[in-house]
């Protein structure tokens, strides 16, 4: 007898009864050309075991599959995937980034940004040492009486000595600030019948010590944790002692600590899946109580460490993208954007299948075969705006799309 359809559908739907199943063995085949939302196929899916189980002849299936790949099409049709992703005759040709985020940092000597925050954050240095080679305390010995400074001593006095109270009962965690990057539990105050204030001390380390390279970028990642950690707050205020002189630290890296470390890639998150980092928060101001020697070049530094947490951004897109999004064709693509936002000091060239052929890269081509989609040859230069080169460097990089068979063979460990 002349099936209608391939046997080995029938096969699959009959015996297995399972949608997964089915459909699995469906897309091997013409009639299974486009690829659909889950809902869609789960529906259609539930058609064709039905219909196998239900009409033993071979005409009888045919006519259930019609049906449930009809109601499958029409599902597609109405459905809309959260994100831009491969058919089963088309390659995705883009990839969506995720935005830096509008939060504000403004660095300044006026203190009055504090009064008005919701979230303050006091920098505390610890006491400075003695003498090098001082022995540890023993945990069980008296802690010493913590004292407060500038703008936190009047915030203590203001709050009757609340300040000194959670120094004193975080004294193994915090050693009165001399741990760096280490921070206390929140303190919600209410003085003075007013606003209610939430209250973080930020250990910097001790007095007069070196700090380390990256000491200004874990400030930055340590604040935008707290900003994170602490719910419905519009504004956070940080306030660094005048003993740390900020004249002397990369500010870029601070700001780009602090908007790194609130990245959160929800593109392909759905409903109660979707993590916002620091959802409320809308500026944060950095209070210093020393001097401020050139305000213009402390924006300037946040900006361009902005600008690097986007770079930052746009790499964990990359990684983190699925095959089913990414490829040489949408990388290629982020190639064009990164080069038409540049203003003009970069350019983009890039090389498809046949310019590699006549430029005679064979072992390039030989392990673009292995991929889905054509190759794309990336090359990115950049200029400075005032055109004057002094150095040349080059970075080659290379992005391997690995095939079915291989990632297979991986995982069972054939190779």
């Amino acid at each position: 007898m002349k099936l209608t359809l391939p046997s080995s559908i029938i096969v699959a739907m009959a015996l297995y009864g399972t949608r997964a199943t089915a459909f699995s063995t469906i897309a091997r085949h013409q009639f299974g050309r486009n690829v659909v939302s889950t809902a869609a196929k789960s529906a259609a899916a539930s058609f064709l075991s039905a219909g196998a189980l239900l009409n033993p002849t071979p005409v009888s299936a045919a006519r259930s599959f019609t049906t449930g790949f009809s109601a499958l099409r029409m599902a597609d049709v109405d459905s809309e995937a959260p994100f831009k992703t491969w058919t089963f005759d088309k390659s995705c040709d883009s990839m969506e980034c995720n935005e830096v985020g509008s939060i504000s940092i403004s660095i300044s000597d006026d203190a009055s940004a504090v009064e008005y925050a919701d979230l303050i954050v006091l920098g505390i240095q610890g006491p400075e040492k003695e003498k090098e080679g001082d022995e540890k305390k023993d945990d069980d010995e008296d802690v010493p009486e913590p004292m407060l400074l500038g703008k936190a001593k009047e915030l203590d006095e203001q709050f009757g000595g609340a300040l000194t109270d959670l120094l004193s009962q975080n004294y193994k965690e915090f050693k009165h600030g001399a741990k760096a990057s280490s921070t206390t539990p929140t303190l919600t105050i209410v003085a003075n019948g007013g606003k209610a204030k939430k209250v973080i001390l930020l250990g910097l380390g001790n007095e007069g010590e070196d700090v380390d390279d990256d000491f200004m970028a874990k400030l930055g990642s340590t604040l935008a944790s707290q900003c994170d950690a602490t719910k419905n707050i519009k504004t956070c205020s940080l306030v660094l002692p005048s003993s740390l002189s900020i004249d002397d630290m990369p500010v870029a890296d601070m700001s780009t600590g602090f908007y790194s470390a609130l990245y959160s890639d929800n593109r392909y998150r759905t409903g109660d899946k979707i993590k916002k980092m620091a959802e409320t928060l809308e500026s944060v101001s950095v209070v210093v109580e020393g001097e401020l020697s050139d305000s213009a070049a402390t924006a300037t530094a946040i900006e361009s460490g902005k600008a690097i947490a986007k770079g930052v951004f746009m790499s964990k897109d990359i990684v983190n993208a699925p095959h089913n999004v990414l490829n040489s064709e949408s990388l290629a693509n982020v190639a064009r954007k990164i080069a038409e936002e540049s203003g003009g000091t970069i350019t983009c060239t890039i090389l498809g299948k046949e310019e590699c052929e006549k430029r005679g890269m064979g072992a390039y081509l030989g392990v673009a075969r292995g991929s889905e989609t054509q190759p794309q040859f990336i090359h990115l230069t950049y200029t400075p705006k005032s055109g004057n080169v002094s150095k040349k460097v080059g970075i080659v990089g290379k992005g391997l799309l690995l095939t079915l068979a291989d990632i297979t063979s991986r995982l069972l460990g054939w190779n």
